[in-house]
């Protein structure tokens, strides 16, 4: 049984025309908590009759259109300010949702009303929705293991289920942001107290060549770099109002990004140098050594010692 302060309001961003979108929607349509709406954001799709048509088969459903180009994050924006319920999450065009996903969240959020969100493990998939390895369960840690880095932040933003309140507190997601953005957002959110952890696989992460998140050398390093960037400027902007710890987690999370990336810098190395993309080899080697070069040395030494 739910009310009107339960309305949970689904936010989907699309710009393109994919394939997957009807079973994502399906999968909204089929959750055991049936207090919810759905607002999709059409921010250039090619096709928008078919897709109000697709919409249309759903209840409690709109199309919201947002002339292109923006954000992913000013769509997602858009989406929800036009929406009403009391909890915001964000559903990509290409992911579904395990069918108690929105009562076993909402639920977690009811019985800890000081938690500005709730995140959930999940699962990957093909092109053709079969499940692959590996799975990514969600662990209970708290903000401040998370805001230093010594616990795994939740691995998409598709995995939380949000307080409207809280998501209008931290200012929403940033606008400028085509990358990262929800790793951004969490972190703000994160300062505003413990999340609340659904350990069971509710989410499905689709795996395609599509996906906006690519593993290429170049896409490794534009991320990266963000990564740094934000936590950089997050850990800037808590010492700036005076709150010292905030800024110390964060810097240790941007130091443990650091000694991760390095790593990955290492092996990219290897791999770019056998391929003979010696630009590439030589790029990741600078940034390497120049953030982390005991750990990409130590990475190096290890990779190559493997193949003896």
């Amino acid at each position: 049984m739910t009310d009107q302060t339960g309305l949970v309001s689904v936010v989907v961003a699309t710009n393109r025309a994919s394939p997957y979108l009807a079973e994502a929607l399906r999968s909204v349509a089929e959750q055991t908590y049936s207090d919810w709406e759905l607002v999709i954001v059409d921010n250039g799709v090619p096709d928008p009759v078919a897709l109000a048509e697709l919409v249309a088969q759903h209840p409690r459903s709109r199309v919201l259109h947002v002339p292109p180009p923006v954000t992913v994050s000013l769509a997602r924006n858009a989406g929800v300010a036009v929406s009403e319920g009391a909890f915001v999450v964000f559903l990509d065009d290409d992911d579904v949702w395990h069918p108690e996903r929105l009562q076993t969240q909402v639920a977690l959020l009811r019985d800890a009303p000081a938690a500005p969100a709730s995140y959930c493990g999940g699962w990957h998939m093909d092109a053709a929705s079969r499940r692959i390895p590996p799975s990514w369960p969600a662990s209970a840690s708290t903000a401040q293991d998370m805001l230093a880095g010594r616990a795994r932040m939740p691995h998409i933003c598709g995995a939380l289920l949000i307080r409207r309140q809280s998501f209008a507190q931290v200012g929403g997601f940033s606008p400028e942001l085509s990358m990262m953005e929800d790793f951004e957002l969490m972190l703000r959110l994160l300062q505003r107290g413990d999340l609340v952890c659904a350990p069971g696989e509710l989410v499905g992460y689709r795996r395609h060549d599509r996906n906006a998140t690519s593993t290429s050398l170049s896409n490794l390093r534009v991320r990266r770099d963000a990564i740094d960037g934000i936590l950089a400027r997050h850990a800037w902007a808590a010492r700036v109002r005076g709150d010292t710890r905030s800024a110390a987690l964060l810097d240790s999370h941007r130091g443990f990004e650091r000694r991760r990336a390095a790593r990955e810098a290492s092996r990219a190395t290897l791999w770019a140098a056998r391929r003979l993309r010696l630009a590439d080899a030589l790029t990741e080697a600078t940034w390497g050594l120049r953030h982390d070069a005991a750990g990409y040395a130590g990475e190096f030494i290890r990779r190559l010692a493997r193949r003896r």
